[in-house]
């Protein structure tokens, strides 16, 4: 007796016909959490008869999750090695990780309906199945037969259990026991349940090993020294008491900052840190392992150099530039005091911390009335040629200011050109030569070209900060960028945009701050900025790289609430979702409510 030809079965599937001419809530005969989920399928408007379950080629193999279920799932799998059943894992977003099974029957199957690794059986795509309705309901859940929204379903029987992290308490991910629906077996759902609790057992473990090796080692280093020591990683930041005696809550919270940078790193790394104090920092970063994975890592603090703010000018004013973070203001007071001191000057840091507008501000400072020759390196391709108008270009410009973008892209015979005429240029008469001259690089190690042939022109090089470390400058920052938008000069950002701009890890730094607020500008002229205007990439706060598809996804369901005043219900309506759904995409994707 096939499937379809069981009574059962046959009822189911006059049900589920009777449900698709004519959806109601509450049919006889089906249970509720079917009903619903059926329901929840015709707003997604899955198709009824061919699955099309979403691919994503880019899924974490390496997560908490998949290390700790790999050994629980391979004895499950030994155990169930004579029996046709499919043990599948997936992420809290229904995207399959693994795949278990020895029946080539089963497997092949499965692999037609592409319940396979890769693909996403949310509900969103497939309508009602173990993985799906697992995740909506978040308890555990057996689908059978035509209970399957799809018609390509029916002939199997899912059982799902939630997995949830041990710590945090999130949704982590399903454990879906997937075999034919005949014989149905009423001990799939206990198996399945079972199985998930190991997992999470699994995974407590596994973070409890990686936290005590990482412990281990934070003590061992304390022992070990009388200095300031820090341990990190993803979840956890151990602080030792020298290091709260030594730095106040300001300094300690960008020490913290500046480990969480290096923190992941494989390898040993070192670092200056330029902390609000003005003390000058080095961080000796050292990896720490759980076996194979690595926990976290251990640094110890010292002091390069002591505080300088008492050298820097307190009510030093660059034009055109902001900011009133120690961190910023020591950069700034570096960059102007190599200007006093006729020195030329290389500043350097990420892309789009403002080098080239310190460097400009520095220049109209104190040379309001001369030239400014502004290059950018990147775009040379002839050396000799653009050096050549360069020196032209200079000679014929009453010692101007010259800066130079980008000073680390020239190349190997680039760069012999440009010390050529730096030699020239430090030979030469004042009146024959630049009145200054500042380079700017990024963050990247130097190469021998750019230590051996540019460097020994610079006595000084001026690190300036990322916008992470100098986050409180925003509320000056944002009028100054919004002003230099001529049709939005009234535009003022609410304390609660402040706030949420605040809160974002900026990798763009400046640039990006400026680009977000142009986006802005140019769909809003006067009035006050709330979060709702914001872009959708600015409305969350989340510590992982989305991917494209996710990218896609949180954007709308941004545009979405923003149509819709904030409404969950209406907002997951138009978008066809569920509200367990938005509920649970908003959570996962960080999505700021508005106020």
């Amino acid at each position: 007796m096939t499937q379809a030809d069981r009574p059962d079965s046959r009822r189911m599937s006059v049900l589920r016909e009777k449900f698709l001419t004519r959806p109601e809530p509450g049919l006889p005969g089906v249970r509720d959490v079917i009903s619903a989920s059926w329901r929840r399928a015709l707003e997604h408007r899955v198709d009824a008869d061919e699955p099309d379950p979403v691919f994503v080629p880019d899924h974490d193999e390496e997560s908490l999750l998949a290390r700790s279920a790999r050994p629980v799932l391979a004895d499950l799998s030994a155990e169930l090695a004579a029996q046709p059943v499919a043990i599948v894992l997936t992420d809290a977003d229904g995207l399959v990780v693994s795949r278990f099974s020895t029946d080539r029957a089963l497997n092949s199957g499965l692999d037609r309906i592409s319940l396979a690794t890769g693909y996403s059986y949310a509900e969103e795509s497939v309508g009602t199945n173990g993985i799906g309705t697992t995740l909506e309901c978040q308890k555990p859940v057996l689908v059978s037969g035509f209970e399957h929204f799809n018609s390509s379903l029916a002939a199997f029987e899912c059982a799902g259990a939630p997995i949830s992290h041990p710590i945090r308490g999130h949704l982590a991910g399903v454990l879906d026991l997937t075999s034919w629906a005949d014989p149905s077996s009423p001990l799939l759902l206990t198996l399945a349940r079972t199985t998930a609790k190991r997992i999470e057992e699994a995974m407590l473990a596994g973070t409890g090993a990686r936290e005590l090796s990482l412990f281990r080692e934070y003590l061992a280093a304390c022992r070990r020294g009388t200095g300031a020591v820090l341990a990190v990683n993803e979840d956890v930041v151990m602080v030792n008491s020298h290091a709260e005696e030594l730095y106040d809550v300001t300094d300690r919270a960008a020490l913290i900052s500046h480990a969480a940078d290096v923190t992941g790193s494989a390898k040993p790394v070192t670092v200056l840190a330029d902390l609000p104090s003005g003390v000058v920092a080095r961080l000796e970063y050292r990896p720490v392992y759980s076996g194979a994975t690595l926990a976290g890592g251990v640094l110890r603090v010292k002091n390069q150099a002591p505080s300088r703010r008492t050298a820097f000018p307190a009510d030093l004013r660059l034009p055109g530039v902001v900011g009133t973070s120690p961190a910023w203001r020591q950069a700034c007071a570096a960059a102007d005091a190599s200007f006093t001191g006729g020195t030329w000057l290389v500043l350097s840091g990420e892309r789009g911390t403002g080098k080239t507008a310190l460097a400009q501000a520095v220049a109209r400072r104190h040379a309001p009335g001369r030239q400014l020759v502004l290059q950018d390196c990147q775009a040379v391709d002839d050396p000799e040629a653009w050096t050549t108008a360069l020196a032209g270009e200079v000679a014929c410009g009453n010692s101007p200011v010259v800066i130079l973008r980008h000073a680390d892209a020239l190349t190997g015979e680039g760069m012999r050109h440009l010390t050529d005429l730096f030699t020239a240029w430090q030979g030469a008469p004042p009146a024959q030569a630049p009145a200054w001259v500042a380079v700017t690089l990024g963050d990247a190690p130097r190469g021998a070209d750019l230590q051996g042939w540019l460097m020994p022109f610079f006595a000084h090089t001026v690190e300036v900060p990322p916008l992470r470390h100098r986050i409180e400058d925003l509320r000056r920052l944002v009028p100054n960028l919004l002003a230099r938008h001529p049709n939005s000069r009234d535009l003022l950002a609410s304390d609660a945009c402040l706030r949420q701009l605040m809160r974002l890890p900026w990798t763009g730094n400046v640039r990006q701050l400026g680009a977000v607020l142009a986006q802005v500008a140019r769909r809003r002229r006067a009035g006050t900025i709330e979060v709702t205007d914001l872009p959708a990439e600015c409305r969350t706060v989340v510590r992982r790289q989305l991917t494209q598809l996710e990218t896609i996804e949180r954007d709308a369901i941004v545009r979405s609430l923003a149509a819709n005043q904030g409404n969950k219900e209406r907002a997951a309506a138009d978008l066809g979702m569920s509200r367990a759904t938005i509920y649970r995409k908003i959570r996962a994707f960080g999505i700021v409510p508005a106020p």
